[in-house]
């Protein structure tokens, strides 16, 4: 595999992640404005990112394979608790 084919490979299994962090960001911040949050909105993104690269390397390693909808969905559910827990959304 050369350079550009790796780079290639790289950015489209982390694109999901990426995406979901900008999209739950966004929709996060509609559904609750008017509430504090623990984190400004780019720390927010970046541990959203972050989690779920980490869902995305656990469903490569546990499900042999990437891309299998199981790992798609833990990654959405990952990322909607970590923006529930920074506006402390339990609290009404």
């Amino acid at each position: 595999m050369d350079s550009l084919s790796l780079i290639d490979h790289l950015v489209n299994f982390l694109a999901p992640a990426i995406f979901m962090a900008a999209w739950i960001l966004a929709i996060s911040r509609l559904l609750w404005r008017h509430k504090p949050s623990l984190f400004k909105p780019w720390q927010q993104f970046v541990l959203n990112s972050l989690a779920g690269v980490a869902v995305l390397i656990g469903g490569l390693l546990l499900g042999g394979q990437d891309g299998k909808m199981l790992t798609y969905t833990l990654l959405v559910l990952v990322c909607a608790s970590l923006q529930w827990v920074f506006f402390k959304a339990w609290r009404g």
